[in-house]
């Protein structure tokens, strides 16, 4: 017989003989029913750490050291031999009872941690999924949505670089907007890719101040609306609109993002209005289109590198609204998509209220003039 089985019986039996020891030391100072509970206590450690097989042998053997070692049995009337014969086999169901009990709960124990093991390497596994994903999504988009653009511009600032081709100044101006769109088509790319790693490092850190929402969409939008040409762009502000504490270059992502997926998956004759309404407790930035509409489950397109079915036709790695919503989620608000009908998309910004939410005092030297 191998001894790594040998070995768990051997280990009980030396602790049974140390609890032996260490009852004998103490007989003077504790009674003998008291004795029962430390052979328990011994019985109850070779079950945790041995198991069933070595908790049985222990418990026999405690039953049999309490019983030939205290229990007098030559100076015992037949009543009393039969007491202590049962307070012997009650001895052993007691150790037997009690060492299941351990032995259970140990088996849960180390299922458990083998469980919390395996979810643990699973999530590990998950991650480097993901990490892999992550990288291989990274390394398509730089090298086919930065590719596409690089060529253009070098195409376009190489016929503009040559002294022995004529252009006109129409053409020059052609190529030097087709550089112009392009780098800024390059640079949104990797805004996307930077503001996502800067996302996923940790949490965001907000740089809040309190900002007028009209003035920050307003400035996106007159950077985006020649590009969004020759779409009809209507805008409806309510009359007072209350000042919000928000990050004004992260909210601003979020705004050119949306925009810029108006300009990717909507037809040049796309209807879009865009308008804000407020209520007691949020204001609601809402944008709409009537162009082809969104899929089946909006919610998937928040999510990183998820696309819509018509995104072969354009460029991008699918992190706009995933920035988008981290953004917002960091914001204590929230974006949500839905479709509309008959067709078309709805985008819907919603900020929270501060009730704080008051101008500046102005300064003393403004006072006394």
């Amino acid at each position: 017989m191998p001894w790594s089985t040998v070995r768990p019986y051997a280990a009980a039996l030396a602790i049974m003989l140390l609890a032996t020891v260490l009852a004998w030391l103490l007989q003077p100072y504790i009674s003998l029913p008291n004795l029962v509970l430390l052979f328990v206590l011994a019985v109850v450690v070779v079950a945790f750490l041995f198991g069933r097989g070595p908790s049985i042998l222990a418990s026999v053997l405690a039953s049999l050291a309490y019983g030939v070692l205290y229990v007098p049995w030559a100076y015992l009337y037949w009543a009393d031999s039969g007491q202590y014969v049962l307070t012997g086999l009650l001895t052993i169901a007691l150790s037997l009872f009690i060492s299941h009990l351990t032995v259970r709960w140990r088996d849960v124990a180390l299922e458990s941690e083998a469980r919390a093991l395996e979810l643990e390497r699973l999530y590990q596994y998950t991650r480097e999924l993901e990490s892999e994903r992550l990288r291989n999504s990274v390394l398509s988009a730089l090298s086919h949505d930065l590719r596409t653009p690089l060529a253009s511009m070098v195409g376009a600032s190489s016929s503009l670089a040559r002294s022995d081709t004529a252009l006109t100044t129409e053409a020059r101006q052609d190529l030097a907007t087709l550089i112009y769109d392009e780098s800024r088509r390059m640079q949104a790319l990797v805004e996307n890719l930077l503001d996502m790693a800067r996302l996923e490092s940790g949490p965001v850190v907000l740089q809040l101040d309190w900002q007028a929402l009209e003035e920050i969409m307003g400035a996106t939008l007159a950077q985006w609306r020649a590009r969004l040409a020759p779409r009809q762009i209507h805008v409806q502000w309510p009359t007072e609109i209350p000042l919000l504490r928000f990050d004004p270059r992260l909210l601003e992502r979020v705004f050119a993002n949306l925009l810029e997926n108006i300009g990717k998956y909507t037809p040049d004759d796309t209807c879009v209005n865009i308008q804000v309404t407020v209520d007691a407790s949020s204001v609601h930035l809402i944008i709409e289109d009537d162009g082809p509409g969104l899929p089946g489950d909006p919610d998937l397109l928040f999510r990183k590198f998820c696309r819509g079915d018509n995104a072969a036709e354009s460029t991008g790695a699918g992190l706009g609204l995933a920035i988008c919503r981290s953004i917002m989620e960091a914001h204590s608000g929230r974006i949500v998509a839905e479709s509309r009908q008959p067709h078309g998309a709805r985008f819907i910004v919603t900020l929270p209220r501060s009730q704080d939410a008051e101008l500046p005092p102005p300064d003393d030297d403004e006072d006394l003039v």
